[in-house]
């Protein structure tokens, strides 16, 4: 009976063995696939080349095909590119001029010699300007000392047209003088606008350096 018993407890340890062995392999399979992060799908692109086959890659492979502009989008192209050579054409000229611009006046000392010149033509103008109105001024007032003598308004026709004359001389000198002072206002105010520009080109950067974009093909 007892050899019964032992091999019956032999048998029961080497069953629990046995599957303990199990229990551990499949604990051991089931920890890496635990911790195996999970691989996201490569995100496929695909187009189709000119014969409709279909290509895996980028949108901007050269073989993908393209069906030509309707009449509206073509429109809206050629629109588009107009506006945007125009823009371009407009910042190259805008740089050139800027270039021309400090080079004629590498230093402020040049700009300023060259408003002062601009603006002494027009105040030498001006001085004579005045100086003939003052001398008008005084051509009247000798006239109408002398109509004095004619209180009952009968002037000789002599001295009416002098009179006359007078008056009209008077209000051409007075507009000359009133266009020379805004010919001077406008001269400094074109002066003012390019040293704001050449005080930016003056900087050791050359103010603003950004490119002219070019249009899209």
């Amino acid at each position: 009976m007892r050899h019964a018993s032992h091999d019956s407890i032999s048998r029961g340890a080497r069953a629990s063995v046995a599957l303990n062995i199990v229990v551990a392999c499949v604990l051991a399979a089931a920890v890496p696939a635990a911790h195996a992060a999970p691989s996201a799908p490569a995100k496929i692109q695909t187009c189709k080349d000119a014969q409709g086959r279909p290509i895996a890659s980028d949108p901007s492979d050269p073989r993908c095909y393209r069906p030509p502009l309707t009449e509206p989008e073509r429109a809206a192209e050629e629109e588009r590119h107009r506006k945007e050579l125009e823009a371009y054409n407009a910042c190259k000229a805008e740089q050139r001029s800027l270039q021309s611009l400090v080079n004629r006046y590498p230093t402020k000392e040049k700009h300023d010699a060259a408003r002062q010149a601009a603006l002494s033509q027009v105040d030498s103008a001006l001085r004579v300007s005045e100086k003939r109105l003052e001398q008008l001024k005084a051509e009247r007032k000798r006239l109408l000392d002398e109509a004095e003598f004619y209180p009952s308004g009968n002037l000789p026709p002599k001295l009416r047209r002098d009179l006359e004359a007078n008056v009209a001389l008077v209000e051409a000198q007075t507009m000359a003088i009133t266009n020379q002072k805004e010919e001077a206002s406008q001269k400094n105010s074109f002066y003012d606008s390019e040293l704001a520009k050449l005080q930016k080109l003056w900087l050791p950067q050359r103010g603003d350096t950004r490119g002219c974009v070019a249009p899209r093909d």
